[in-house]
């Protein structure tokens, strides 16, 4: 059960960044996407993150670059256990729980990205994410953001 958490948080994560029709996605369950809407519910009230901003950020393809949200992926990854007690990404955890087929995109995304060091715990997780869809954009919303959908 930890190890689809997992896959729930790099979705979640992207989650005010989601943006094309669904097509070449791997599919989640019901119960899967109930779990990211709870999470990101609980990491909005945390960070006082603005959904209406995320909802404005899927619209406009870009980031919010505000606090709130960089501390709600802070929150997300944090969750599940992508970024560490000193805030270096764990993303090749989900290696384990991915299809086969996205492997190699993970682990490019791991190799050019590594952790990017911002200010504090919430920027390098904003810093990191945006090296991410710098990398692959493509992959980043067809193949995770479009299963959520």
């Amino acid at each position: 059960m930890a190890a689809s958490w997992n896959v729930c948080l790099l979705l979640a994560m992207l989650i005010g960044y989601e943006a094309l029709a669904p097509s070449q996605a791997f599919e989640l369950s019901p119960v899967m996407k109930k779990q990211i809407a709870k999470l990101k519910t609980r990491c909005i009230n945390q960070t006082g993150a603005s959904e209406e901003r995320m909802l404005q950020a899927k619209q406009d393809q870009v980031l919010p670059d505000d606090a709130a949200f960089k501390c709600f992926l802070h929150c997300m990854f944090d969750m599940f256990g992508l970024i560490d007690s000193k805030n270096v990404m764990q993303l090749e955890a989900l290696i384990e729980v991915l299809p086969e087929e996205v492997h190699p995109k993970i682990n490019e995304l791991v190799g050019a990205c590594g952790t990017q060091k911002g200010t504090d715990g919430c920027d390098t997780a904003y810093q990191t994410v945006k090296c991410y869809l710098n990398v692959n954009k493509e992959f980043i919303t067809q193949q995770i953001i479009n299963s959520m959908q």
